[in-house]
């Protein structure tokens, strides 16, 4: 993954689930943010047979905190099945910063 900046809203978070998505009924992508609070974004299927999602930035409050932020994705089927995804660990720098 590139470099991710906080308050910045161009940005596609793109996850591979490594699942086949048929029946799916909502994706969404989680995120535990350095303070420790948990969010999640509305995710849209790029691929379903892949199991591609993701999540395009709309405001640059989603991602509001320069730190460490874990990531994951969760699929709801349409018959009540669920997966959650492997967490990726991913650092967000202050704009200017090295």
């Amino acid at each position: 993954m590139k470099w991710l900046f906080r308050a910045k809203s161009k940005l596609r978070i793109l996850i591979d689930t490594k699942c086949d998505l048929s029946g799916y009924e909502t994706v969404s992508i989680w995120a535990r943010k350095p303070d420790g609070n948990v969010v999640n974004f509305p995710a849209v299927v790029k691929d379903v047979e892949n199991g591609i999602i993701f999540y395009d930035v709309v405001d640059e409050n989603d991602i509001d905190l320069k730190g460490w932020w874990i990531i994951w994705p969760e699929v709801i089927f349409d018959d009540d099945r669920t997966a959650a995804g492997r967490a990726v660990k991913v650092f967000v720098h202050e704009a200017g910063s090295l």
